[in-house]
């Protein structure tokens, strides 16, 4: 389909595209494009990071024991708690999926699957071909230019959660540093916890310095390593919609006047050797993600609740940070499982519209031969593609809904229990 400089720009283009997240995946230890390249060294990284984390679940394990009885308290304490544990957990899904998922990533990159397309070839000489090519490039470059847009509304989500939990602690503690005699104050960290034995240090060297090394990485990888792993995930599914869609463009051309009727079986076959292509593609994305997902979107059943909580007491007690804080984890935790159910919809969606695309061909003034090939079509496309969360749902709208409404229930416990 491509010239070798139209395959090599195309590269170009689509890294511009999720420059950003690939970039950002290096943070985290990495190399979405060369997973050779410096791996050692980035694998080291990884483990140091999610050490660090782990080692911080003292402060919080603290900081609940302390605080038992103070339910705003200890619900953003297990909150984020839990939030960098499945944080954790995705970076050592990438660490052993690293090849798996870099493989996806490239095949999205180049557009591999279009360029291994027979139609192209072997239909090369039909003037159909031209158009349907110019159909084919403008509902991909539609589609990469959506990821672009999903993953900088994540990432500038994330970034300002993070940076505000990293800030606020950071002008604090220096207030109270200028401000108050020393070992009159209490520190305050990134996230909510707590180290008994240093409680009273202050900023000491390096006591302070411990603590805030523990949480900050914490805090990032909550942050950027969401925006890394969910972004490959928004930048498959996109792909895969937009390979489903210029299927369904390949199709409805088959009984085209511009395609002879000597050649519409073979034109035909092309369609449905495209096919299994996407259906091994969108079956390898769906595999890739069942079951890391499902601690994310229990997480966000409890956190959604918590956030709504939280914003609740802010405007009980007036606290404008509290209320600024918590509407920007609701927009980056809402986004989040948005990005999952909404594209987890559209990829569904494209899906059974395969089927249909088949079935409106005008297959019955055509041969037998073409006749069987579309009866045998209708028959495997009748069970479409979706994307799971492990065995127990799917992602779509629905799903949604229903996680909106049992984070409201949540919310409702959290506010009884805190009444009484």
């Amino acid at each position: 389909m491509y010239s070798p400089e139209e395959a090599a720009e195309l590269k170009r283009r689509n890294y511009r595209s999720i420059r950003e997240m690939i970039r950002l995946s290096y943070t985290v230890g990495f190399n979405l494009l060369d997973p050779s390249r410096c791996g050692q060294v980035l694998r080291i990284w990884t483990i140091v990071l999610s050490l660090s984390s782990l080692a911080s679940l003292y402060g919080h394990w603290q900081m609940l024991a302390r605080y038992i009885h103070d339910i705003p308290r200890i619900g953003e304490t297990a909150g984020t708690a839990l939030q960098f544990l499945t944080s954790i957990a995705k970076m050592w899904y990438f660490l052993f999926a690293h090849r798996q998922i870099y493989e996806l990533l490239r095949k999205a990159r180049s557009h591999e699957l279009l360029q291994k397309c027979e139609l192209f070839e072997r239909m090369s000489d039909l003037p159909v071909i031209k158009g349907i090519r110019q159909q084919v490039e403008s509902t991909m470059n539609r589609y990469w230019a959506s990821t672009r847009r999903q993953i900088l509304i994540y990432l500038y989500s994330c970034i300002c959660v993070t940076t505000n939990y990293f800030i606020n602690s950071f002008v604090i503690n220096l207030y109270r540093y200028f401000t108050k005699p020393k070992g009159s104050y209490d520190i305050m960290l990134p996230l909510p916890s707590l180290y008994p034995a240093w409680e009273h240090k202050g900023l000491e060297f390096p006591y302070y310095h411990i603590q805030m090394y523990l949480e900050t990485c914490s805090l990032y990888i909550c942050g950027m390593c969401a925006v890394s792993f969910d972004g490959v995930f928004i930048v498959l599914c996109l792909h895969s919609v937009g390979l489903m869609r210029s299927l369904n463009q390949m199709v409805e051309q088959a009984t085209s006047e511009l395609v002879p009727p000597d050649r519409r079986v073979e034109y035909l076959r092309c369609c449905i050797y495209q096919y299994q292509r996407v259906a091994n593609f969108a079956t390898e994305v769906n595999d890739c993600f069942r079951h890391i997902t499902f601690t994310q979107f229990l997480l966000s059943l409890f956190n959604w609740g918590l956030g709504l909580f939280q914003m609740s007491v802010g405007l009980g007690t007036n606290s404008s940070i509290t209320m600024i804080r918590m509407t920007m984890y609701l927009v980056a935790a809402g986004y989040q499982i948005v990005v999952y159910c909404y594209n987890g919809q559209r990829f569904a969606t494209a899906s059974e519209e395969i089927a249909n695309a088949f079935y409106q061909v005008r297959w019955y003034g055509e041969s037998r031969e073409f006749r069987h090939l579309i009866r045998m079509m209708l028959m495997r496309t009748n069970r479409g593609f979706r994307l799971d969360v492990s065995w127990f749902m799917q992602m779509s709208l629905p799903t949604l809904m229903a996680m909106v409404r049992t984070s409201g229930q949540y919310f409702l416990l959290l506010q009884n229990v805190n009444q009484k």
